[in-house]
Order: structure tokens, then C-alpha cells, then sequence
């Protein structure tokens, strides 16, 4: 796939058709890492009407949405598809790379570098990761107990 065929659209949080179509991407979604349950309609627009990401994307791919991507000002990159491979995978990040920088260095705040966080169960981005070049830095436990 080239890079020229995708299409990054900045999502216009006042939208109600960009709050839909992400609405619709997200009740896609086949991998998870800030939630477990998918929130309702109203708690969705509540969420991209203050969303905490530095930049929001669409992802295209010959006019069609094939997904979304943000970085959040900590230089995070997620990345979600609606049919995931690891093909589109490398594109985007190769085009993310391209296009975007990290924010400057925050000691103990914010990495020099883009990181991706990856469900693990999300194989396809973890070996287009892999294949690009990044380097596996941590693993993330959450203790759930919350009594």
C-alpha cells in the first residue's frame, strides 16, 4: 500500500457526523486498552467534545474510513482499525512518522519519542511494529481490584 492512498482528516468535534462515524469505529473495535464496555451514545460525544488528545485523526484509504489515530501530548500514538492488518498498520505509522514530531522532551513527563501502547492481543500491530523498527520498551499491568 503507498502512502499516498491514506488520508488523514482532522476530526471536527462539532460534528455530529464525525461523532457518529466515530461512534461507529469504536463499536468496531476488536482491540482495547482505556475501556471494557462500550460507552453510550451521549458519553461518546461527551468524550469527543473534550477529548484529551493533542491531535485526532480519520483514517482514509481510497475515501473510505478505515479507522482512527490520535496523539496525546505525552508523544502516545494509538492507532484503531476497523479491519486491522498489519499492511495498513505499517502505513499508517510510516506516515504518522513522516508527518508528525514528538513534543520536546519532558524528564519523568513526556518521552523524546512517539510510543505506541498495543492491546496484546493485537498481533498485527505488534509485528508491523516489529517491522518498521520499534523497540519493545515495557509491558503494562493494571490491578483491577478496586474494593
Amino acid at each position: 500500500m503507498q502512502n499516498n492512498e491514506l488520508e488523514f482528516l482532522e476530526i471536527d468535534k462539532n460534528s455530529e457526523i464525525h461523532i457518529s462515524e466515530l461512534f461507529q469505529i469504536l463499536k468496531k473495535r476488536k482491540f482495547n486498552i482505556s475501556h471494557e464496555d462500550l460507552p453510550d451514545f451521549n458519553n461518546h460525544r461527551n468524550f469527543v467534545l473534550n477529548h484529551p488528545y493533542r491531535l485526532w485523526k480519520i483514517v482514509k484509504n481510497k475515501n473510505k474510513i478505515i479507522g482512527t489515530f490520535y496523539i496525546t501530548f505525552d508523544n502516545a500514538i494509538g492507532i484503531h482499525l476497523i479491519k486491522p492488518s498489519k499492511t495498513l498498520y505499517e502505513s499508517i505509522i510510516k506516515k504518522i512518522f513522516f508527518i508528525y514530531k514528538p513534543l520536546k522532551e519532558n524528564k519523568s513527563i513526556r518521552s523524546k519519542y512517539f510510543l505506541i501502547n498495543v492491546n496484546p492481543s493485537n498481533i498485527k500491530l505488534i509485528k508491523a511494529l516489529k517491522i518498521i523498527g520499534l523497540e519493545h520498551i515495557q509491558n503494562t499491568y493494571a490491578y483491577k481490584n478496586l474494593n
